[in-house]
């Protein structure tokens, strides 16, 4: 295979390539992209057996023929190559690269033959969204899927159509965040999308007013200008989320989000690193978060200026990360916290324009 095209092509291509790759795999191959030069042009395809990228890059094919890059190092390569044309030449088990100013490279390979292929499209399930609104989900569900991958069903986010509506779900446990829109399509089907995928498809689907989500063959697909990406889905089953959404939390606190977040990185300073607890306590006349660390005799009082209380007096104690994040991706200015009691779940309900958003958090017990 021989083909010429330019570094800045090979930039714009590895710059999407490069996210799939693995620090650490037991299977070589994944680690590499495979490259395919014809008639059809010039198919560029990395994968990690979960998640694949397909695109394109604009060359001059002067032979046909397939092979592998290993993706890392040719992304570094073509870091430090002229600006400029690229030349590369892949003969056996090497790969020569080589600049329009004579600079060359020349790096082992591996045969491509056993490379995965990309996933069969049947284009059976088709689902359209404005892209701006798939990305206002995708930053509000995000942050609360599970990082435990011995938990396979959250360690991704629930897409529920039903005849009710649609549902997107996200839970580690500790949290969960549920958006409910109006199910405008004729789907009726739940499909649990890993949280890798989700990662890369908001920066994926930038440039497009609509984004077509196709669930195939077991697989999750997107296309954006000729570009693919895929991601086989989650076969498991979702826990039944909302068995744990509390229907009689009586107590209001409304407050603005600045104010919240600033108040919650204050008393993040002096967590006590093992607990990660900060407590949330309300009375007439006061609301203020508090952290203390016996250990090192820290502890910090915070003030929540523009908070509205006229509950009852009580304290309610958090995980410090969890609410930061909760917070911090929350989509509204003027935050809503809705509460029972100390040890009962709590609830965020921002006022949003095309959704229903619930933020679940679980309260911890207050050890000072």
């Amino acid at each position: 295979m021989n083909i010429s095209t330019t570094k800045k092509e090979l930039q714009t291509a590895f710059s999407k390539l490069i996210k799939t790759t693995q620090a650490r795999s037991q299977n070589p191959l994944i680690n590499y992209t495979y490259i395919s030069s014809g008639a059809h042009g010039v198919i560029l395809h990395s994968t990690d057996l979960e998640v694949g990228i397909k695109t394109t890059i604009t060359a001059s094919v002067n032979t046909d023929g397939e092979g592998l890059f290993p993706t890392t190092e040719l992304n570094d390569i073509i870091s430090v190559i002229d600006e400029g044309r690229v030349d590369i030449e892949i003969a056996g088990p090497h790969i020569n690269i080589k600049s329009e100013k004579g600079t060359s490279f020349d790096i082992p390979t591996l045969p491509f033959q056993e490379y995965p292929k990309v996933p069969e499209n049947k284009h059976e399930t088709i689902y359209n969204i404005n892209t701006s609104e798939l990305k206002k989900i995708l930053d509000v569900i995000i942050y609360a899927i599970n990082k435990d991958q011995l938990k396979p069903a959250l360690s991704g986010a629930l897409f529920s159509f039903s005849e009710e509506g649609l549902n997107f779900v996200s839970t580690d446990g500790h949290r969960l965040v549920v958006v409910e829109k109006k199910n405008e399509s004729n789907i009726i089907e739940d499909f649990i999308v890993p949280k890798k995928y989700l990662n890369m498809l908001s920066s994926f689907i930038q440039g497009q007013k609509e984004s077509s989500l196709i669930f195939s063959n077991n697989h999750v697909f997107i296309n954006n200008d000729g570009d693919v990406l895929y991601s086989r889905l989650i076969d498991e089953k979702y826990p039944n989320y909302s068995a744990v959404i509390p229907q009689d939390n009586s107590y209001v606190l409304k407050l603005q989000k600045e104010d919240f977040l600033n108040s919650i990185k204050a008393t993040f300073i002096a967590t006590n690193k093992n607990t990660n607890q900060i407590s949330l306590n309300l009375a007439l006349g006061e609301v203020f978060l508090k952290s203390v660390n016996q250990p090192e005799s820290k502890t910090v009082h915070a003030p929540l200026k523009t908070a509205e209380y006229n509950g009852e007096k009580i304290s309610i104690g958090f995980n410090a990360t969890y609410l930061k994040e909760a917070i911090t991706n929350y989509p509204s200015e003027e935050i809503l916290f809705v509460f029972k009691d100390e040890l009962s779940a709590t609830l965020l309900l921002p006022e949003t324009k095309n959704h229903k958003i619930t933020i679940l958090l679980m309260p911890v017990r207050i050890n000072e």
